[in-house]
């Protein structure tokens, strides 16, 4: 009786038993597949945050794209720096460029020149890093009341902005954007010291921002401003007013003589505005001065509209920042409107100014998204941003993208001595090239190549045998298949120093992958650039590729020498006449 009874009670209990294990295990699942199942609402602003690395991945692959040969004022700066052997002048760094305080571009120069064999496109990585910095930094600076969409399509606005097509000459000219890149990098660090309540260190950024370039005056009362909307201590107001002053009298001081040009009036308060505001609005147009003024306009009226709604509500503090990175942006453009008035109306639709024109639609942005009003409105206000000034950049790109080739050019005068033709981008030879051999400096790098293979570089002698010349005059040769290899010179001509070749070449359908210049010996004594459109060429041509243009540079003083390039099918190379047109 009493097993039965302990067999029934065990026979009733053992399935309640498995049941419960079941449900444990059940539940167990349940709650592993709840914690593991992502939440569909994070989602979607994490991808949208994710965007964010687009606009600066683009910018890589222009900069990759472009040519080492460094731009412009690079080498005014490299002159002034530096001793004949290439060492540096430490005293020259506290001078002035274009009446513009220099001292961290010119040290990120010099820095590039010694140590980086005076790469354009190194600089320009670092450039981009300065970039990816200042959307952190805005990121960081973001309301915490903002939703997680509002963040997220405010950081990948930011980027768009920064990393603009509109802005493409500050990173792949990287010379450029180691002052105007650098500034807004400095700017944006003191505004978030001020936000952090480090005022030391924003003044700090604020005197680094100052000697980065003269623009960066504007930061100190975008500091004093944000200092009083967030109720700081009356001294942290006054600091930044105070310290401006000093900095700006002193660089008046110390500046040296004024710079000119222009042909407009600056004294024509019309002009001025027009350069300071299309400056401000230059993101929403391609190539108009009035689009672009009347986009900074709207600009600067969205920012007034939303003045009484921040100076009498909790988001006050929260905002200030925004307000002084307005300031600094309304500030620049003054300065511009100043400065560059007298060249003309499209002196405010520069690419290098693209920095201080995402400062005030950043500011903008915020403002307005912050504001609770029409929330949906706000955000599609910025998907607007994201999409148009990208799409309106293109023309502005495309001009500094079409300007390569003449680095490329440069590059090859310079390493072999024929840069009379670039006398506007390349000062005093005499005096640049021998700190360049003495820096290692590009083009006399091992980076420096011509992009022919087979050997041949400038300096090198190469076994020219297997090499053919057209039959037909020397520049024509009829293929089998009714095709022709043409090899045209249109333009010899000797400026100075230097003999200039342009022309085009073709092999079949094919066009040139490269030129090189040859003397007797068959030494290599220049070369050039190809795949330049020559739309003319292209359409008297059976070619299927654009690109058939060339220009070519070799020393004046060279006798006798023959023009060569490579096309898919082998070397063809012709003759040029030894009584070249002397350019007068």
């Amino acid at each position: 009786m009493g097993t039965d009874s302990v067999t029934e009670i065990a026979s009733e209990t053992a399935p309640k038993n498995d049941e419960s294990a079941s449900e444990d295990e059940a539940g167990s699942r349940t709650r592993t597949a709840t914690i593991r199942t992502p939440d569909p609402h994070l989602w979607g602003p994490r991808c949208l945050a994710l965007s964010a690395v687009i606009p600066p991945l683009m910018m890589l692959r222009e900069i990759l794209r472009y040519p080492q040969m460094h731009f412009f004022d690079y080498w005014w700066v490299l002159l002034a720096i530096t001793r004949p052997d290439g060492s540096l002048r430490p005293e020259a760094l506290l001078g002035f460029r274009n009446e513009h305080p220099f001292v961290l571009p010119s040290l990120l120069f010099w820095l590039s020149a010694r140590f980086g064999h005076g790469l354009n496109q190194p600089l320009g990585l670092m450039i981009l890093a300065f970039g990816v910095g200042c959307v952190l930094l805005v990121w960081a600076m973001l309301p915490s009341s903002l939703d997680r969409w509002q963040r997220a399509g405010l950081v990948l606005a930011t980027s768009t902005l920064v990393f603009n097509p509109h802005g493409i000459h500050n990173y792949v000219r990287s010379m450029s954007g180691a002052s105007w890149i650098l500034a807004m990098l400095l700017v944006l660090a003191a505004l978030f010291a001020v936000q952090r309540k480090h005022p030391g260190l924003a003044v700090l950024a604020g005197l680094l921002a100052s000697i980065s370039y003269g623009t960066s005056f504007a930061v100190w009362p975008a500091l004093a401003l944000t200092s009083w909307l967030r109720g700081d201590r009356r001294r942290w107001v006054v600091t930044p007013l105070a310290v401006g002053f000093v900095v700006v009298a002193a660089w008046f001081l110390l500046r040296g003589p004024q710079g000119g040009g222009g042909g407009s009036p600056t004294d024509d308060p019309a002009q001025a505005m027009l350069a300071g505001l299309s400056m401000l609005g230059m993101q929403w147009t391609g190539t108009e001065p009035a689009i672009a003024l009347l986009a900074g306009v709207l600009g600067i009226a969205l920012l007034a509209l939303h003045v009484p709604q921040f100076l009498t509500t909790d988001v006050r503090r929260a905002g200030a920042p925004w307000w002084g990175l307005g300031l600094y942006a309304l500030g620049c453009a003054v300065m511009i409107s100043g400065s560059r008035a007298a060249f003309g109306e499209g002196a405010g639709l520069q690419s290098r100014y693209n920095s201080m024109a995402a400062a005030l639609w950043i500011a903008v942005l915020v403002v307005v998204v912050t504001w609770p009003r029409w929330p949906s409105v706000r955000l599609v206000a910025v998907g607007t941003t994201v999409v148009a000034t990208v799409a309106l950049g293109a023309p502005m790109a495309q001009s500094v993208r079409n300007d390569a080739p003449n680095q490329e050019l440069l590059a090859v005068g310079a390493k072999v001595g024929a840069t009379d033709t670039f006398t506007d981008r390349f000062p005093d030879p005499e005096r640049l090239l021998p700190r360049l051999r003495a820096l290692g400096h590009y083009p006399f790098s091992p980076e420096f190549s011509l992009g022919c293979g087979d050997g041949v570089e400038v300096g090198s002698r190469i076994d020219t045998a297997r090499w053919r010349t057209p039959s037909v005059e020397s520049y024509r040769e009829p293929l089998p298949n009714g095709w022709d290899v043409q090899l045209n010179v249109e333009n010899d001509e000797i400026h100075g120093g230097s003999r200039v070749l342009k022309g085009w070449a073709i092999s079949g359908i094919d066009r040139a992958r490269c030129v090189a210049v040859l003397d007797p010996s068959g030494t290599v004594v220049g070369g050039g650039v190809v795949n330049i459109p020559r739309a003319d060429a292209e359409a008297a041509t059976v070619g299927v590729e654009i690109g058939l243009g060339y220009q070519a540079l070799a020393p004046a003083n060279a006798k006798t020498l023959r023009v060569a390039f490579r096309f898919p099918d082998g070397w063809w190379a012709r003759p040029l006449t030894e009584n070249p047109k002397v350019k007068s």
